[in-house]
């Protein structure tokens, strides 16, 4: 049994789940989530996050404590995790604590049975199992029958998705001094970017303050902003645009990353994390734009 922890909101938890997916693939069994930690609360500590991952057509099971405790109780300290880590594949049960931002390769070795915590934000870790991960992200006919309107709109233009995150990144300090945010800038040099490579966009911006947006988004192209009032609505029309702008947030990724078009482009910010020594050289696929 694969068991993966899930932390943070829609996006964070999507890597988790896909992480814990490629490896239940690998060993062919069955994977649960744990949302304990979803459940605690934040007092104001980080933004409050609940489980969202039912957004999708897959049934995912819901770890008991009965399934979580059996690995939590081989977890004996810092100096055997670190082993752990090292060396997974010496091991039958494995509490794995990620260590850092960028890549373990070591995950291909994690045994059958294994307990994952932390973020896991690199497609290396689920590439291998792409077509599965893409089946279980399907989202549910509610949300792609309440987006059909404006699907309509955006099928018949070549659309380039815009995303700006703001909400906690400019509300909540923690969040803030972390993440930081993408600067208007940016945004002009992705449009600029991608116009030069085709002859004719749309922009289809979407943000969780819309007011800001208008206010400083201005661009040589025709640009819409899209009000949908519902953050799963927004990564579902997203991943229908022809081309992708994603913040410095894993909402946006996966909005990007789900998009199907073979040709699409998309930019990302080169600056992931405010600090920049965090190694986050695996986060952004190989065949996107960093700027």
């Amino acid at each position: 049994m694969i068991v993966t922890k899930l932390i943070g909101g829609l996006g964070n938890q999507m890597f988790q789940y896909a992480a814990g997916k490629a490896l239940a693939c690998k060993h062919n069994t069955e994977l649960k989530v744990d949302v304990s930690e979803l459940n605690k609360s934040s007092e104001d500590r980080y933004t409050q996050r609940h489980y969202e991952l039912d957004i999708f057509a897959t049934d995912i099971e819901i770890a008991k404590n009965t399934d979580i405790l059996p690995f939590l109780n081989k977890d004996n300290g810092k100096i055997k995790r670190e082993f752990q880590r090292r060396f997974p594949f010496l091991f039958n049960t494995l509490h794995a604590v990620e260590s850092g931002s960028h890549y373990h390769p070591e995950f291909k070795k994690y045994p059958k049975n294994a307990y994952l915590s932390g973020f896991w934000q690199s497609e290396l870790y689920f590439k291998e199992y792409e077509i599965e991960i893409r089946k279980d992200f399907q989202f549910k006919q509610s949300v792609i029958e309440a987006c059909k309107p404006l699907i309509n709109k955006i099928a018949p233009i070549n659309s380039v998705s815009l995303h700006v995150r703001r909400g906690d990144y400019v509300n909540n300090p923690s969040a803030n001094k972390f993440h930081g945010l993408c600067s208007p800038q940016y945004y002009e040099q992705a449009v600029s970017y991608i116009s030069k490579l085709q002859k004719y966009i749309e922009v289809v911006v979407f943000s969780d303050d819309t007011v800001w947006c208008k206010e400083n988004l201005k661009f040589d192209v025709p640009i819409h902003f899209l009000e949908t009032g519902s953050a799963y609505e927004d990564m579902y029309l997203m991943s229908y645009c022809k081309h992708n702008i994603i913040a410095n947030s894993s909402f946006s990724w996966w909005g990007a990353w789900l998009n199907n078009n073979r040709n699409k482009i998309v930019v990302a910010p080169q600056k992931w994390f405010t600090d920049t020594s965090v190694n986050t050289s695996d986060i952004i696929p190989a065949s996107w734009i960093k700027l």
